[in-house]
């Protein structure tokens, strides 16, 4: 009866660490590397391009973003960055040519899980708006996805990008 309670009280002290040490802490993603748009498998409405790639650089504190994108508009390229802890990154004045209707202002990024949503601020036309984009990785790293929400004055939509590894 002893080496009952004994075993007892035991397996509730191996119980009660298990518990405490709680689950485990999820891993950030690495984002990095070149990724091609896949048009089947994205859903883009009237905004797609002929072809997009995505060159990602991450560090544990910064996200960065190289853009090149084709429509037929003509080439569209630009570069964002964005600190991973949540504060505003304002984008350079000239990031972007003069004459360009569409206009990224700054960045900020944030953690959600293992997703990381990046939220900014833009100029449409003129008309400023946000677009939060959330991105999330495959578990076996070969596919980015990309959910974005777009307000502006005109309105309001939502998108959907997949990318392959290159």
């Amino acid at each position: 009866m002893r080496r009952l309670a004994m075993v007892m009280v035991l397996a509730g002290f191996a119980a009660l660490g298990v518990a405490q040490t709680g689950p485990a802490v999820q891993a950030k993603p690495n984002f990095a590397g070149t990724w091609k748009l896949n048009l089947a498998k994205s859903d883009l409405g009237q905004m797609a391009p002929n072809s997009e790639t995505y060159t990602i650089t991450q560090t544990a504190d910064e996200i960065k973003v190289a853009i090149a994108s084709a429509s037929d508009n003509g080439p569209q390229n630009y570069t964002f960055s964005a600190k991973l802890d949540g504060t505003e990154t304002p984008l350079p004045a000239d990031a972007f040519p003069a004459d360009s209707p569409f206009r990224l202002l700054s960045s900020k990024a944030e953690w959600l899980g293992s997703s990381l949503a990046i939220t900014q601020t833009t100029s449409f036309q003129d008309s400023k708006g946000t677009m939060t984009s959330t991105y999330t990785l495959s578990e076996d790293g070969k596919v980015l996805t990309r959910a974005t929400h777009m307000v502006f004055d005109q309105g309001a939509f939502d998108s959907k990008s997949v990318y392959d590894k290159a």
